[in-house]
């Protein structure tokens, strides 16, 4: 099947230029109903990693358990694991968006929000990033609902100062130590 650009009100379209997601996730996207935490469903990387699955089957002994769904921070250790399935949910956005009306600064938004996201993993801990990330996920959801997409492209001071502010990464004083004469090594000493 040939992909159509831009694609039509049919999302089976948008579904072709993306093979790897289903189309109930493409439509939560597209509807602004994916919630944050489930982004992890349009990592190519990981959509067949059973980590996932919150049923767990027993073949030995016929059994059929439910696991909880993990925790957010188990979901996104990393910055990269984050920033992979953002990165497609934003595609898809800009797709969808692009073919139905909306500025072409719409891209923009999304690699302001990219590139903030690497600057705060920078300088404040990883867990008060990702809740950050998820607070604002939420928000900006609630505000494409509505047609807005200008938000991903502006900081949120008030989450910023919820989330971040208190969880500053501890001040780094650096000193090198050489190796070996080829080769030098930073190594950062923490407080």
């Amino acid at each position: 099947m040939a992909s159509i650009y831009p694609p039509t009100q049919d999302l089976q379209s948008i579904a072709a230029l993306f093979p790897h997601l289903d189309l109930d996730v493409i439509a939560a996207v597209v509807r602004h109903e994916l919630p944050g935490v489930e982004i992890y469903k349009l990592d190519s990387r990981r959509i067949l990693e059973s980590t996932w699955n919150i049923v767990e089957l027993a073949m030995d002994e016929s059994t059929v358990s439910l696991r909880s769904a993990p925790f957010a921070i188990e979901t996104y250790p990393t910055l990269d694991a984050l920033l992979v399935p953002l990165n497609a949910y934003f595609s898809v956005l800009c797709v969808q968006g692009l073919s139905h009306g909306q500025s072409a600064l719409l891209p923009c938004h999304f690699f302001r929000y990219s590139s903030h996201l690497v600057k705060i993993a920078a300088q404040y801990e990883w867990k008060a990033v990702l809740s950050y990330h998820l607070a604002l996920f939420a928000r900006r959801c609630k505000e494409m609902r509505k047609g807005d997409y200008a938000g991903w492209g502006r900081v949120d001071m008030d989450l910023m100062e919820e989330f971040l502010v208190p969880n500053q990464k501890k001040r780094v004083y650096g000193t090198v130590f050489s190796t070996s004469s080829a080769c030098q090594s930073w190594e950062l000493i923490y407080e």
